[in-house]
Parts: C-alpha cells; structure tokens; sequence
C-alpha cells in the first residue's frame, strides 16, 4: 500500500523548495543554473557540455581558475614575465587580485570575505561573463582571441558583459556567425523567455579619456548594423566615477545627446531606425585598488517617445501599459543595476553555507519550545527581524492551539545573511514590505496586490466614484487599472494634506 504524504508537508516543502529556487535567482538571475556537486573532495561543475573539477570551496574558487583556462596557461605566463605596466588589462587586473588576497586572507585554505576592489570586481566580472556564455550560448573563440588582444580587448570585454546581462536578465542568446563577413551584423539575438519576442543587440564601447558622455558616435555606428529584430544598443561611456556627476547629470548629459541626433541621425541616406539604448558606466578598471565598485545604468529611447525617463504619459494608467509594453527592456536594465557574482554554487546564502552563521527558524517547522514553558511544542507561523534591535519575533501556534509570542538574539552574520536575502530568511518565500518612493511604484504594488480580487470587490471600492455606470462596462484587467489609480490619487491627496 503506497504512503500518502500528508498535505500539510508537502506543502511545506513545496514552499521551501521555492524559497530555495528564488534565493537561487537572486544570486544567479534567469539563466541555467549553476550545476554541480561534491564527490570525493571535489567539487565537481558543468560548464555547457563540458566538466570541470577542483578542490574548490566557493565559486569564486571555480572562477579562477576557468578564466586562468579559458585564456590559456601560454598567455599567462608570457604576460606575467612582462613589467606589470606592459601586461595585458586582464593580468594587471590578476595581479591587483592577488596582492589584495594576500592582504586580506589571514589563512589561506579557510572562506573570508572581504570588500570587492575594482580589480575583483573587474578579473572575477571578466570570469563569470565568460562562464555564462559557454554554459548558456556559446563561447567563440574569435572573442577570446580578441580579449588576448589589447588592441581589441575593451571592445570585446564589453561584449562579455552585455551578454552576461542578457542572459541573467532571461534571455536566450543567438549568436551571429564569427566566420561570416559578407554583411555586417548585429553581437547576438536576444529571445526573452517572458515574452517570447526577440532583439538585435549590438554593444559598443568608447574609448578612454572622454571628457564628456556623449555617444552619438557608438550610435550611429551600431544603427549601421543589420538587424533582423527589435534593436538593443549597448553603450559604455567608459569614463572614471567622478562624485562629483550625480545621477541626474549623468542621465540629462546622455540623453541630451541621443535627443539631439534623433531628428538628423541618417543611416545610408535615410533616417535611422528606432532602437532601445542602454548607456551604462563601469569603470572598474580605473580603480583597481577602490573598494567603490559604483556602476551607472540607463534605458533610454531613440525614436520610442514613450519609453525612457524623459516619457510623458496622461495618466498612471498610460505609463503602466508603457511599461508593462517594454518589460523585457525595463528587466534588462533591472538586471545590469542587480548584476552579482554569486558566491555559493547552490544559492545558499553564503553566512550559511560557509558556517559563519545557522538556519535556525523556518516558518511552518517544528520545534521543541520546553525553554519557554515545560514540555511545550509548537509550530513557527511568522516571524519578522528587528534590524536596529539585533533581534528575530517569532510567533508560534503551540500543539494545543494557544498562540505565542517569542524573542531571540541575532547575531552580525545573520543580520548579514537576512540583509542580503529577507524575503526568504524564514526558509520559505514571505515577500517584506519595500520602500514606496514614488506614485508609479505605489501603483505597481497595488497592482501586484490586489491582481486577483474579484470584479465585484472592485466594483464595491469604487462605489462612490461619480462614472460607477461606466466603469461597470469595463474588463476585469481595466477595472483594476482604474481601481489602482484610483487608490493612488487618494493615497498622494491623503499625504498633501
């Protein structure tokens, strides 16, 4: 006779297992994830269809040495036997890497953390970008020989990362054929897994020196290319971080000048085509030894008024079809600011998977509560973190159906770990209130929320509204629409007053 699980556990492992995958996300994005395990000492990892193995503990472990493997030993070692000022990029980033782990790694063999420099952000970014080519698309060597080259090499860099973000922002890569020099064409297509629909993507780098962020040349240059789809253009303006530019100077400069070569920018004696532009800033490799790793990110439209920070809409309602319209490209530039490089091969959270703290409280276990009161048991329903009192709520229904309320201490690495990943602390996925800065935030939250509220309900909260008769008529997805809207008026009209 078969075993029945009972509902009540199956449902809690089918929540923990997407508190598991979520985390996993987080740190990995969209992509295929990271496939390994350990046998025998060694961790052993797979790389599209090749397999790798090593005494590594963490990725970043792994990611040294592929990168070392990728370029080959050869290259390696004939830059190393040049003075550090004639090295290739690469190898003067490697040798900022090493100094720095020496520095801070007091014993060697054991997991510590430590800030990232521009130099491990920049050598380890270079890795991991390389990884998620060979093990998502395809690794061509025309590109690897063109990081060896350092004529050729920011260019080609740059390309690893617009790939890399791509394919943690959840899209499938096709890319162009290296051989091919009958036509020029686009880095890669883009295929989004959400919608199903498909880019033209072409990366373009400036060169260094710039004393300004203008990229009307990357531009028209990337415009020039054959595109079978929707264009994407990446562009890096490759200039230090300057404290001095805030952001709202950097977007006014860049945008300055994309609106200004809308309305003259030709492409072989016709006007350009549309396109989304992406400009973007890391500058890494300005400041290896820095432990500011800043980036800067902007989606703008080049022919697509109604998409971009300069985009002016009539209503919420307008600017949410807008975005709900481009989502693929608004993720996109949600994934290069969430950009990371995951420290765990699995997804745990690093405080717990180095030991340094221990999974203590999982919503919906278990647990032997006698230190409370003799003999007492009860099953953890909810809990929340007091971040300024370095202590965990914890509420637990007891096995005779009383409800209880309780406290524990926290200690610094698991604040870290909560910090990192709050939503999913508690071993299953309980999503923790953000910050509300703006109306359109607010609208999208309330969206989120109130998605599958029968149209009745809807109807009810929008009982005094003078056009109730009318917007009886509307779809349910239109209801909802004005119903957030609705709510956001009120909302702003509440705090004026």
């Amino acid at each position: 006779m078969p075993i029945r699980t009972p509902p009540e556990v199956l449902r809690q492992k089918t929540e923990e297992h997407e508190a598991r995958e979520l985390r996993r996300q987080q740190q990995q994005g969209l992509g295929r994830p990271i496939i390994g395990t350990e046998h025998s000492g060694y961790q052993i990892v797979a790389v599209g269809n090749a397999v790798h193995w090593g005494k590594w503990k963490t990725f970043f472990d792994f990611l040294s040495d592929y990168v070392k493997q990728t370029l080959g030993g050869d290259f390696g070692n004939a830059e190393i036997a040049k003075p550090l000022s004639e090295r290739h990029p690469v190898m003067q980033w490697y040798d900022a890497v090493c100094h720095y782990q020496k520095k801070t790694i007091p014993e060697p063999g054991k997991v510590h953390t430590a800030p990232m420099t521009g130099a491990t952000a920049a050598y380890f970014g270079l890795a991991y970008n390389l990884y998620l080519l060979a093990h998502n698309a395809e690794l061509q060597q025309k590109l690897v020989a063109r990081l060896k080259n350092r004529e050729q090499f920011q260019g080609a860099y740059y390309e690893t990362l617009v790939a890399a973000w791509f394919i943690v922002a959840g899209f499938e890569l096709t890319l162009e054929d290296e051989s091919d020099g009958a036509e020029s064409h686009c880095e890669f297509a883009a295929r989004s897994k959400a919608s199903g629909k498909s880019y033209s993507v072409e990366a373009k780098s400036r060169g260094p020196n710039k004393d300004h962020l203008d990229v009307g040349a990357q531009l028209a240059k990337a415009l020039r290319k054959t595109a079978a789809h929707e264009r994407i253009v990446m562009i890096d303006v490759n200039v230090p971080d300057d404290p001095a530019r805030t952001p709202e100077a950097f977007l006014t400069e860049v945008l300055r000048g994309l609106k200004r070569r809308e309305p003259t920018l030709t492409v072989n004696g016709q006007p350009a085509p549309a396109a989304f532009v992406v400009v973007t800033n890391h500058p890494y490799h300005y400041d290896l030894d820095g432990v500011s790793t800043s980036r800067a990110v902007l989606g703008a439209g080049f022919k697509i008024p109604d998409f971009g920070p300069d985009a002016e809409f009539n209503s919420l309602i307008d600017a949410f079809k807008a975005k709900q319209k481009y989502a693929d490209v608004f993720k996109l530039v949600k994934a290069i600011g969430d950009y990371r490089i995951p420290a765990t091969f699995d997804g745990e959270v690093p405080e717990f998977a180095f030991g340094e703290a221990e999974r203590k409280w999982t919503i919906g276990e278990h647990y032997d509560l006698s230190e409370m009161e003799p003999g007492a048991a009860g099953v953890l329903t909810s809990a929340t973190v007091s971040d300024t009192e370095k202590v965990v709520y914890l509420a637990f229904q007891l096995d005779g159906g009383r409800s209880v309320m309780a406290t524990a201490p926290m200690t610094d690495a698991e604040l870290s770990a909560y910090r990192s990943h709050p939503d999913t602390f508690f071993g299953v996925r309980r999503p923790v209130g953000g910050k509300v800065d703006t109306p359109m935030e607010l609208f999208e939250w309330l969206h989120e929320s109130y998605r599958n509220t029968p149209r009745e309900k809807l109807l009810e909260f929008l009982g005094a509204a003078p056009d109730l008769a009318h917007l009886s008529t509307l779809p349910d997805d239109e209801l909802l629409l004005v119903c957030c809207e609705h709510w956001v008026f009120g909302t702003m009209n509440t705090t004026r007053q």
